[in-house]
């Protein structure tokens, strides 16, 4: 009785899991699909200069809110586990940590604040303000990861349409408000959202049972993720380092083209992102459970879907950049490919990070990052000067399939070929490489494309028709 009501409880997990996936990516394919829409009407309303200011400063403030608040928000979800019957205090310590550490650092950062302006390609405005975005993100991902966590799958969804299409209108709108200075209202449009996710955060502790702030939640959460703040600045570094150093050799226009490309390459990654933001807690439990024969063979569905995801990108990329873009971003035709397929190996190497991140392996986590990462400074350092802005998407792409490598070759030591279906991912992995070549040879011949796309659809149907009968079934 006792393993047939732990069957029962798992798969109403399972059910509670894939129902926020599926909502969640399904509100991501709506602000995917505003995203495009509204890609013509930023392009217009800020200049590609303007845009390389607002695209700068975010990326600044990805990489500050690491190293103020020591990113505690990534160990939400091993959190709710570890302190699974006190949970609300757990999030109400880490709060108050992110805005002790937050204060802190503007104390500080306030006496340096000219060079600092200087060094970050800030104005007065924009230095204020990063401090406002900083907190407001870090309280926003520590809501997002619970709220994910417990399969909260309709606040899920509605945090997804803010943070999209919500964001995405706020910030030409306000990017008129501005006139003069279009970018603050595009970088203000953006956090808006943020911001409102972190008051209701607030008022959630206001209400029902208060909660305690305990030292042992942040020293136990600063355990963890101290060791792996290299880990994420350097992938800070490898989505952001081409970005600037493109501004350095090339200028900002070229930044811009390039950073457009780079949004749309990351458009399969965005909605992967969201689908594996539910898968990863769900492998949390599984391994808790030592469970893998459900990841092993749940695993094999996610790879599929991540590969049809990308290949679906690959195939349309060229039109949306045709319909969506002026002609001055025209480039990102050869730029796309490159990058949707460097974000295919990111979306494999989320698999095994879960891995390295369940079983606290920090120290491995950061040293493939970090490899990762001075791999791609190297390389942009040398290729960006002599072969032109178009390079850094061919520099991006070693760099990720390095992280991939490094990271397999820790995941040896942790058993990863009892978790996944390896072959499986390496045969994928070579698809999505050889589809994206064969997309770039065919970008002018839309209806061979298109047909290729239909055919492996129906391919992928006939194949996994069970496998989908079924969760159709379970979700019912």
């Amino acid at each position: 009785m006792v393993n047939g009501g732990k069957r029962m409880d798992n798969q109403k997990d399972s059910v509670q899991t894939a129902k926020t996936a599926i909502l969640n990516t399904f509100a991501n394919c709506i602000s995917l699909v505003v995203g495009m829409i509204m890609i013509p009407i930023i392009t217009r309303v800020l200049s590609v200069s303007q845009m390389g200011i607002a695209n700068t400063f975010i990326s600044t403030r990805n990489t500050m809110v690491i190293i103020i608040t020591c990113a505690v928000y990534a160990y939400v979800h091993r959190a709710m586990i570890e302190f699974k019957n006190e949970k609300k205090s757990y999030l109400f310590s880490v709060v108050l940590f992110c805005f002790v550490a937050v204060g802190v650092a503007f104390c500080i950062c306030s006496i340096f604040k000219a060079p600092l302006m200087k060094l970050l390609s800030l104005d007065n405005f924009l230095f204020y303000w990063l401090f406002i975005s900083c907190l407001g993100f870090a309280l926003y991902s520590i809501a997002d990861y619970y709220c994910i966590f417990e399969n909260k799958y309709y606040i899920v969804t509605a945090i997804v349409l803010s943070v999209g299409p919500v964001s995405q209108f706020l910030s030409v709108g306000l990017s008129y408000v501005f006139y003069n200075n279009k970018y603050i209202g595009r970088v203000i449009g953006l956090d808006f959202v943020y911001l409102v996710v972190s008051v209701c955060l607030l008022i959630w502790f206001m209400t029902g049972a208060r909660p305690k702030f305990e030292t042992k939640y942040v020293k136990r959460t600063l355990g963890f993720t101290f060791p792996i703040i290299p880990h994420l600045l350097s992938q800070m570094v490898l989505t952001q380092c081409d970005l600037l150093m493109i501004s350095y050799f090339c200028g900002n226009e070229k930044s811009g083209i390039y950073s457009m490309g780079h949004t749309v390459g990351f458009l399969a990654l965005t909605v992967m992102s969201q689908i594996m933001a539910s898968w990863s807690p769900w492998v949390y439990r599984r391994m808790e459970e030592k469970d893998l024969t459900s990841i092993y063979t749940n695993s094999k569905l996610m790879i599929m879907i991540g590969g049809y995801i990308s290949m679906g990108l690959l195939t349309i990329s060229t039109e949306l950049i045709k319909i969506f873009l002026t002609k001055d971003y025209l480039p990102c035709i050869y730029i796309v490919p490159i990058l949707v397929v460097a974000m295919f190996f990111q979306f494999v190497y989320i698999f095994v990070y879960d891995l390295e991140f369940y079983q606290k392996k920090a120290m491995y986590i950061a040293t493939a990052s970090i490899i990762a990462a001075l791999f791609n400074l190297v390389t942009n350092y040398i290729f960006i000067p002599r072969y032109g802005y178009i390079s850094a998407g061919f520099t991006t792409l070693a760099s990720y399939f390095v992280l991939l490598l490094v990271n397999y070759c820790f995941g040896i030591k942790l058993g990863i070929n009892k978790v996944y279906d390896i072959k499986r991912f390496c045969l994928w992995t070579v698809f999505i490489a050889l589809y994206a070549v064969i997309c770039v040879g065919l970008k002018n011949a839309i209806v061979i494309r298109y047909g290729i796309f239909v055919v492996i659809t129906i391919v992928l149907l006939a194949v996994k028709a069970k496998d989908l009968l079924r969760l159709v079934k379970s979700l019912r």
